[in-house]
């Protein structure tokens, strides 16, 4: 299995996991099989501090690289519909180095990651859904009662 990690530095496996996947310089591929890490793999990330569809490039080129899964703190929307039109699962993990990520990832234990939606996230880690719209949100509250 050949798992991509967003790193927020050169990559490697001492790196940390990036907070967002689209803004990461570079991605640790990890082929592992069994527990086991066969090979490891740092890609720089050509789109890194580009403006608009880079995450859906990113996306693009770990797809076009044999990629089964790819962990990152989040997903943009561009990236989630490519991994999703290519089948390739995402995962979001955050805050620890790149080889517990996968060590995790690997292990998938039900005291570790649950699954919500997209992906995993760690036990605990709240997420929380907001509208849509162009409300103006807290501002519209005004001394704990609406306008």
């Amino acid at each position: 299995m050949k798992i991509a990690v967003a790193g927020m530095g050169a990559g490697g496996l001492d790196d940390t996991v990036s907070p967002v996947f689209g803004a990461s310089p570079s991605f640790t591929l990890v082929d592992a099989e069994d527990q086991e890490f066969l090979s490891i793999e740092i890609v720089v990330n050509p789109t890194f501090c580009v403006l608009g569809t880079a995450a859906a490039e990113s996306a693009r080129d770990l797809a076009g690289r044999g990629v089964d899964a790819v962990i990152a703190g989040e997903f943009g929307p561009e990236a989630v519909q490519v991994f999703s039109s290519a089948g390739i699962s995402t995962y979001r993990l955050q805050r620890m180095p790149v080889r517990d990520a996968v060590k995790q990832f690997l292990n998938l234990a039900a005291d570790t990651v649950r699954a919500v939606g997209r992906g995993t996230v760690p036990t605990g880690y709240v997420t929380s859904t907001y509208g849509g719209g162009v409300g103006l949100g807290r501002q519209r509250w005004l001394g704990g009662r609406p306008r």
